[in-house]
C-alpha cells in the first residue's frame, strides 16, 4: 500500500515568504502548524527576523543558502550554516532573533513548526540544538540522495532530537528515479514540498514550489521524479491527541495556556528593551 496526495498548495505569498500552512487548515497536518519558505535574491547586508516571541512550538530552521544566527532571551546563542538544522522549543515562552547572511547577496531557506507535547514540553523549559551539515547523515541510494534532517530513514538517524515523533527529510532523485520510504508506525500526517523539478505519487503530479498534502495513513511512500529529477522536502508525523489554540506566534493546547505564554513572552519583552542598547 501507498501514500496518496489528497490536496496540493501553491503558498500565499508575503515578500519573501511563501507560507504553506495558515490558520484555517493548521489543524489539518497535525503536529506541523507551520511551513515558510524564505527566499530572496539581490540582497546587500544582512536580513532577518528582529527578537520575537514564541510558545507552545518548536521551530526548525533548515537554510540551503545563506547562515542564520540565532540568539534568544534563554541564553542561546549559535551559528547555523547552511545546510544545518536547528531546533528551538520555545516552551512556556521565548524570544528569539534570527540574522540571515546571504551568499551571494542570496538566501534560501525553510522553517517548520510543530506543537509540543501538552504533558511536558509545552509548558517546559526552552531548549536549544543544532547539527550543522558535517554530522547531518545522508543516505545514498542507486536513484536518490536522502539527507535526514530530524528522525530516520533507512537505518540512519539523525542527531537533532525531538520530543515528538516526526521524520524530515531532503531528497534528491535521479532523472525518472524512484525514491522509497518506509513510515514509521503513527506517522499518519505529513507532506511532500517539491523544491526542484517534478515528481508523481499514485496518481497526482507536483510540480516545482508546490506542496502536497498526504493522506491520513502510515502507508509507505514511493516517488518518481520527472525527466530533470527532482529535489523534494518530506516530512512526516504522529499527530498530538490535544487541542489546536493559536494566536498566530504561539500555539496551545487551551485557552489558559496560551495566556500564560503570551504573557510570559510580553514580559521577557518588557525586560529585553529596557535594557540598554538592545536592537
Amino acid at each position: 500500500m501507498n501514500r496518496s496526495i489528497v490536496e496540493i498548495r501553491n503558498g500565499h505569498q508575503h515578500g519573501p515568504v511563501t507560507s504553506f500552512v495558515s490558520q484555517h487548515n493548521v489543524g489539518q497536518l497535525n503536529p506541523f502548524v507551520l511551513w515558510d519558505h524564505f527566499h530572496a535574491e539581490g540582497l546587500k547586508g544582512t536580513t532577518g527576523f528582529g527578537f520575537h516571541g514564541h510558545s507552545g512550538i518548536a521551530t526548525i530552521s533548515y537554510p540551503v543558502v545563506g547562515d542564520i544566527v540565532h540568539e534568544d532571551t534563554d541564553g542561546n546563542k549559535g551559528t547555523l550554516s547552511a545546510g544545518g538544522v536547528q531546533l528551538m522549543a520555545a516552551g512556556a515562552g521565548v524570544l528569539h532573533k534570527e540574522t540571515v547572511y546571504p551568499h551571494e547577496g542570496a538566501t534560501n531557506a525553510f522553517q517548520l513548526w510543530t506543537l509540543l507535547p501538552k504533558d511536558d514540553a509545552e509548558m517546559g523549559p526552552v531548549t536549544y540544538s543544532l547539527a550543522q551539515q558535517e554530522i547531518t547523515p545522508t543516505v545514498t541510494g542507486k536513484e536518490s540522495k536522502t539527507k535526514i534532517l530530524v528522525g530516520h530513514h533507512d537505518g540512519a538517524s539523525s542527531p537533532a532530537i525531538h520530543s515528538i515523533d516526526i521524520t524530515y527529510l531532503e531528497v534528491q532523485i535521479h532523472p525518472s528515479g524512484q525514491w522509497r520510504h518506509t513510515v514509521a508506525a503513527e506517522q499518519s500526517t505529513g507532506f511532500i514540498y517539491v523544491r526542484e523539478g517534478d515528481i508523481t505519487l499514485a496518481d497526482k503530479h507536483l510540480n516545482a514550489r508546490q506542496l502536497g498534502v498526504l493522506d491520513q495513513s502510515d502507508a509507505n511512500l514511493t516517488l518518481t521524479a520527472g525527466e530533470s529529477g527532482a529535489v523534494i522536502m518530506v516530512a512526516l508525523g504522529q499527530p498530538l491527541d490535544q487541542p489546536i489554540i493559536s494566536s498566530g506566534p504561539s500555539i496551545h493546547s487551551s485557552p489558559e495556556r496560551l495566556h500564560i505564554g503570551t504573557r510570559n513572552i510580553a514580559r521577557l519583552s518588557e525586560t529585553l528593551h529596557s535594557r540598554p542598547n538592545t536592537h
